[in-house]
């Protein structure tokens, strides 16, 4: 056979390969377009047809540019390796995996409503997975159908595609580049149009995107003058820039002569309704000799931001540069420099998140790398066990210990705290929708609940048996609640809105020497620290030098607190919500049941308050 008839023929062999590459894209790009567009339709849809025209663009245009980054590299190969069997099972592994990829965003954002991202990829590769997520072997069986019918679907996609260039030549795939090109230059056209003019109910759209990629090119056209300035409104949406900058001022504190032992005891998910003595007998037994406070509200509905308010005083849209900085908590600071011993007993790691980079940094190395066990019951178990032993070799000198509960978050329990029926036998994540009935879930989180203060029970045992009581503080609290659909928008568990649900926790203090008392003004986690630092060691700082908060004894009603998730943050009083997404237009809702009111009808917070409140502790 001549060379040049060899060469005609490889290079046609690669075109055929190339082809079906790319129609394995562009088919590949539809089908995660239909599974992600789920999301979009359990919300309200946009008024505005020009919104829904970017909305359409950027949806089709994202999922075709993502599938076209899984078949680059096929591309590449079908160079290296012409046989056609090899680059088909290649195509088929890569794609599978890609709209795996796509489904799980999709649940995630149903879910929690916000997609794959640091922080999920930080959970899954930090080491603590099993400890955050917990399958039975329904979940698992259901996954396996799941990923074979995807796998299905690639060889049923490669078969048709074969089929269809084997019987047309006028098939080109290269017509997806086209495609691919017109789509996402219409979509990024808008929005850069959008982002000068500052048209926020359409670049809001992109939260319905996972990893949006928006042009903008409001800088050029304002050295134009060709757009408008920033709108005065927006200005709390502006990041706050500087250099973190906490404590503003060192503390300036005494060493009392006696000093107490501090004791946090954290349920992970523990929301505020739970405070009932048929749920909760231990807890609220203690809450009878104890400061409470009825309107209590996490700093955060996700564990990350709940804990970093709690123990740094500071709202927690600081979380990040905390942990950049390596930030320790000004309490944690003054403890050690108070020379107590420190327990850390935590179920899940308190490496990840990386509480040990941020929060904890300054103790990092009392940090145990993780708590033995197989299972999330055995955990609980062992932190019990080692945080008893802790109290009976520390009754002389004073300590600073943290145990963390996490069975309320996994929903699991012995079958001796089956108390409430009926109750879910298997959680199935993929079988819960707007439409399931809560009672057996909520159950089966009671159950949970009420194990985690079994145990709390034996803690305090200990510490009575030890004549430790009477100079022992003792903080109950959760880090976020948990909601079983109460708002009825498909929200089972934590981190998808702001309702009282999901960010109210119950909070006692047992204080020796103080009389037992209810409180009903509004307080947050950031007022934990400023309390004992004031309280304790008599800091005469300014609070603002050192925290957002205040002490829990002022019983002055402020106007607001700041809640934070991944991507948004609320301004919450006792009536109403101001919910900020990261992009687009603020969302107004009252607080007692989560449902949307304008404007007018909120309470008005003065923004210059909030402004100077997240933006306090930059310099």
């Amino acid at each position: 056979m001549p060379w040049k008839s060899i060469i005609t023929m490889l290079l046609n062999h690669r075109r055929e390969l190339f082809n079906s590459i790319l129609w394995s894209v562009f088919f590949n790009g539809v089908v995660a377009s239909v599974i992600s567009v789920q999301g979009i339709l359990t919300t309200a849809l946009a008024d505005s047809w020009f919104t829904l025209l970017y909305l359409v663009l950027q949806q089709v245009g994202h999922f075709q540019l993502l599938s076209l980054l899984v078949g680059l590299p096929l591309l590449f190969l079908s160079l290296l390796l012409p046989v056609k069997k090899l680059i088909t099972v290649f195509t088929v592994l890569f794609f599978s995996a890609f709209i795996l990829l796509v489904f799980i965003d999709y649940e995630v954002f149903k879910l929690y409503r916000f997609h794959l991202n640091g922080m999920v990829w930080n959970m899954l590769t930090g080491g603590a997975m099993d400890e955050i997520f917990v399958f039975d072997i329904s979940n698992i069986i259901t996954f396996i159908f799941f990923i074979a019918s995807i796998i299905l679907l690639q060889l049923g996609m490669q078969y048709f595609i074969r089929r269809r260039t084997e019987k047309t030549n006028s098939v080109n795939g290269w017509y997806v580049f086209l495609v691919v090109f017109l789509l996402q230059f219409g979509g990024q056209a808008i929005y850069a149009w959008s982002d000068a003019w500052y048209r926020v109910e359409i670049m809001s759209q992109t939260r319905f995107i996972p990893f949006p990629q928006g042009m903008t090119i409001k800088r050029f056209l304002r050295d134009k003058g060709w757009a408008p300035d920033i709108p005065q409104e927006l200005k709390l949406k502006a990041s706050a820039s500087g250099r973190f900058n906490y404590p503003v001022q060192a503390l300036k504190c005494a060493s009392p002569e006696q000093k107490p032992n501090i004791l946090f005891i954290i349920s992970d998910s523990l929301r505020y309704d739970m405070l009932q003595p048929e749920i909760m007998p231990v807890w609220s037994k203690l809450a009878a000799d104890s400061q409470v406070f009825n309107f209590h509200l996490s700093t955060g509905n996700a564990t990350r931001f709940g804990v970093y308010g709690l123990f740094s005083g500071l709202f927690a849209h600081y979380w990040f540069d905390s942990l950049n900085t390596q930030s320790s908590s000004v309490l944690i600071e003054e403890l050690k420099n108070q020379q107590y011993e420190f327990g850390f007993f935590a179920n899940a790691r308190l490496t990840s998140p990386e509480f040990d980079k941020a929060i904890f940094s300054a103790v990092k190395d009392k940090i145990p790398e993780k708590t033995s066990g197989k299972n999330v019951l055995e955990r609980e178990y062992e932190i019990t066990r080692q945080a008893k032993t802790f109290f009976q070799k520390n009754t002389n000198n004073p300590f600073f210990g943290l145990v963390f509960f996490d069975a309320p978050h996994a929903y699991v329990n012995p079958p001796q705290d089956d108390k409430f029926k009926p109750a879910l036998q298997s959680l199935n994540y993929l079988n819960i929708d707007n439409d399931s009935d809560p009672v057996p879930f909520l159950n089966r989180y009671k159950n949970a609940v009420h194990f985690t203060d079994r145990l709390t029970g034996e803690l305090i045992q200990i510490l009575e048996q030890q004549g430790l009581m009477d100079n022992t503080i003792i903080i109950l609290t959760g880090d976020h609640g948990q909601e079983a659909n109460e708002t009825h928008t498909n929200s089972w568990g934590h981190n998808s809105n702001f309702s009282k649900y999901q960010i109210q926790v119950p909070l006692v203090i047992y204080w020796p020497g103080k009389t037992p008392k209810t409180y009903s003004q509004l307080t947050s986690h950031v007022d934990v620290v400023p309390t004992l630092l004031q309280e304790v060691f008599s800091c005469s700082n300014d609070v603002k030098e050192y925290s957002n908060g205040q002490s829990l004894f002022d019983q002055t009603e402020r106007d607001f607190v700041l809640v934070n998730n991944w991507n948004n943050k609320a301004i919450v009083n006792k009536s109403s919500l101001k919910i900020y997404p990261d992009i687009g237009p603020a969302e107004y809702r009252t607080y007692e049941n989560y449902q949307i009111q304008s404007k007018e009808k909120s309470n008005s917070i003065p923004t210059s308050k909030v402004i100077e409140s997240i933006s306090r502790f930059y310099k």
